[in-house]
């Protein structure tokens, strides 16, 4: 089924968030950032190192706070905006329809409560029930059961010290998904934890997935990662989507030229001669430079390049770039 017969879960359309600093400098974080995510899918989002994507996810939940603030645009989920809505409604809508599950775990975990409070908060704030203790450990073992977690019960009664780091976020994920989430939004939910348990996890979010049928949002600086899970992926970079389409394509025909030096710059098990690192790093958000904000390290960039901010724009059939040259940039093919 195409995108276009799907429902549309979440479209996020020009949205600009921007922090200042304490002489008034604007850091240009997200400068016009537009998205869809349609039901059932996972959209993975890849960009280096403050290019704006924890920003991105605190925008679409309204966790944006001073410094920051967002400027302008949408976040319509279900066709509401979540920007304009009151507080009182869209809280009802954060933790319960929309769930977040971040890259450190046992920070985010009250250290003098136990993993029956921690599993249960968001059910307990969504839910209109009055339940007792031993119904809400039951309803927590159960959730903990299911994202695999060794003897549930005796863990319903741990503390976060006494968890791996893995299990902590084992107890994340459960608890983001126990009130059946639309959307669920992963950032860089792997990005502490070793290979072996990096691999349990996200096979764990792969997992809930399917059996929650969860639309999802998965950020992430790899490109294997996004490569497994996600059906598109959209290249962020200070601020801008670059390129957009589904993975198939980015990862085969990819138009964009930063999108085609990550792979060159990727070590890979396929023979493609020498790595080639990208020249020059990313722009500082406080003085972006003018035009493409990549044109500064791209070996393709033309003089409209260095004057006019291209748009993202649809090259083929749901692929987007946006570049000025990309018709005549030679795409890079996997051997």
């Amino acid at each position: 089924m195409s995108s276009e017969k799907k429902e549309l879960i979440l479209e996020v359309k020009d949205l600009h968030t921007y922090f200042y600093d304490k002489d008034d400098i604007i850091w240009k974080i997200l400068d016009g950032v537009n998205l869809k995510i349609f039901k059932g899918e996972t959209l993975g989002i890849l960009g280096p190192s403050g290019s704006g994507k924890s920003v991105l996810t605190r925008s679409i939940l309204r966790l944006v706070k001073f410094p920051g603030k967002i400027e302008k645009g949408q976040v319509l989920f279900k066709g509401k905006d979540l920007l304009t809505i009151d507080e009182e409604i869209f809280n009802k809508i954060r933790g319960k329809e929309i769930s977040l599950v971040l890259q450190n775990a046992p920070s985010s975990i009250d250290p003098t409560r136990d993993m029956t409070f921690a599993t249960s908060q968001p059910y307990r704030e969504h839910s209109d029930e009055e339940l007792v203790r031993s119904e809400i450990k039951l309803l927590v073992v159960s959730q903990l059961g299911k994202v695999a977690l060794p003897e549930p019960t005796k863990t319903s009664d741990k503390y976060a010290h006494e968890l791996s780091g893995g299990e902590s976020q084992r107890v994340k994920i459960a608890s983001a998904v126990i009130n059946n989430p639309t959307l669920l939004i992963a950032d860089e939910p792997v990005a502490n934890l070793d290979a072996t348990i990096a691999r349990q996890i996200l096979n764990l979010l792969q997992e809930m997935k399917e059996k929650f049928k969860l639309t999802m949002i998965l950020i992430a600086h790899n490109l294997g990662i996004l490569a497994e899970l996600s059906d598109k992926i959209a290249i962020l970079y200070a601020g801008k989507i670059l390129e957009y389409s589904d993975v198939d394509t980015i990862f085969y025909h990819p138009k964009h030229p930063f999108t085609q030096g990550l792979f060159y710059a990727t070590p890979s098990i396929a023979p493609r001669g020498r790595l080639k690192p990208i020249p020059g790093k990313e722009p500082d958000p406080r003085s972006l430079p003018t035009g493409c904000r990549f044109h500064p390290r791209c070996e393709y960039a033309i003089e409209k390049c260095k004057s006019e901010l291209p748009e993202l724009e649809e090259y083929k059939e749901g692929h987007f770039v946006a570049c000025w040259r990309v018709k005549e940039i030679p795409a890079y093919e996997k051997e």
